[in-house]
């Protein structure tokens, strides 16, 4: 179903047909991104929110949460791109199961993931990369800072699914990926200095006479 949308003098979207709309019309997946909302009508947040089942709120320029209180039987909220959300205000969904904050300039982590964790206590899928003071792969950080982070979410979430770019099956998976990663690293350096001598030795050989294949070993 698509809405038609304009904005007034304070930048809030209001919803252009909403007598016309019909109940039966609605399927529950809304789709307001890029619409350039600083806020929503709390009209159109009351008439569609108890029927809303995912909302995507991506690229817009939203700071309070609060007109979320009227979605309450959310189960997919996200809010991608949206750099100055104030966390604080998001309301309490017990039926959250999938939250999206990547690119939100979120950056305390702690504090954030403690507000998810009140507010969204069934959530089992959260994705927020790309966000300055969240660890992961894409901004670089420390490995070992994605995994304390990593554990911070598991701990707080006891639903938690899907952590960013990995599942979770146990509370100790990331602990015990941190081990396989530095017992890999280490056989990895072992078989390139290997692979180094091994090299070595051949071209040694080459030049005194027969060739002597050296392979190392993987493992």
């Amino acid at each position: 179903m698509e809405i038609e949308f304009y904005c007034d003098s304070y930048g809030n979207s209001l919803e252009s047909s909403l007598e016309d709309l019909r109940v039966e019309d609605f399927n529950g997946y809304l789709t307001l991104s890029y619409e350039q909302l600083t806020c929503m009508n709390a009209d159109y947040a009351r008439y569609l929110g108890p029927r809303t089942l995912s909302l995507d709120l991506t690229g817009n320029d939203l700071t309070d949460l609060s007109f979320l209180g009227y979605f309450t039987k959310l189960h997919t909220l996200v809010l991608d791109g949206n750099g100055s959300i104030y966390y604080r205000t998001l309301p309490q969904l017990g039926s959250l199961s999938t939250f999206w904050a990547n690119n939100c300039n979120i950056t305390n982590y702690p504090e954030f993931i403690s507000v998810l964790a009140d507010r969204f206590p069934n959530l089992k899928f959260l994705c927020v990369l790309n966000n300055p003071g969240v660890p992961s792969y894409i901004s670089r950080s420390r490995f070992y800072s994605i995994i304390l982070y990593r554990n911070f979410v598991i701990n707080r979430f006891p639903c938690i699914q899907h952590v960013d770019d990995c599942w979770v099956t146990e509370k100790k998976s990331f602990f015990q990926m941190a081990i396989c990663y530095l017992y890999r690293r280490h056989k990895s350096s072992k078989y390139r200095l290997n692979s180094m001598r091994a090299l070595s030795h051949r071209t040694l050989l080459k030049k005194k006479g027969p060739v002597k294949i050296v392979i190392p070993r993987l493992f």
